[in-house]
Formats: structure tokens, C-alpha cells, sequence
């Protein structure tokens, strides 16, 4: 019995998902006070599980320009909540 409800509570909790990756880069991207350049590893984003009990982040990094080895010469992560669209930089 325990076990069905651990597993309805996660997958009914999973449901709750309104923040999209592209409206989490929107909102980080407003957050970070520039645009991310175009190029491939200017803007980097994971969905991971979060604190008990679990809730869903998106973790956004953004890079305003890369270097001529391809790496950001200044860039800013945020934790974006994917139920409230919450960021807070990381």
C-alpha cells in the first residue's frame, strides 16, 4: 500500500510541469540582462529533481560570447522552477 502511494504522489506531482525549456531560457535570459549569442554552448539547460519532496528545476546557463576556443567569456546560470517560473541566479 505504501509503495502505490509513493508512486500515484510522484507521477501525479510530475503533472504539475507548466515551465517549458524555451520559457525557462525567456526567463533567465530577461533575468540575465543580455542575449545569449547564437552559437552551439551559448545557452546550456537540464531539468533535474530538487529537494524533498522533489520538484522539478531547470537549470539554465547563458553565455553572451564565446572565445576563440569556445569558451564563454561571460556568463550567468540560473535555477529556474518549473511549476512557478521562479528564477533565482545559481
Amino acid at each position: 500500500m505504501l509503495v502505490a502511494a509513493l508512486f500515484v504522489a510522484r507521477t501525479c506531482g510530475s503533472h504539475n510541469r507548466q515551465i517549458s525549456q524555451d520559457e525557462a531560457i525567456e526567463i533567465a535570459t530577461e533575468q540575465a540582462g543580455f542575449e545569449p549569442c547564437d552559437e552551439q554552448g551559448c545557452v546550456m539547460i537540464r531539468a533535474i529533481q530538487r529537494g524533498i519532496p522533489t520538484r522539478l528545476v531547470w537549470v539554465v546557463g547563458l553565455a553572451e560570447n564565446l572565445d576563440e576556443d569556445g569558451q564563454p567569456t561571460r556568463f550567468k546560470n540560473f535555477i529556474v522552477d518549473a511549476e512557478t517560473g521562479e528564477a533565482v541566479r545559481a
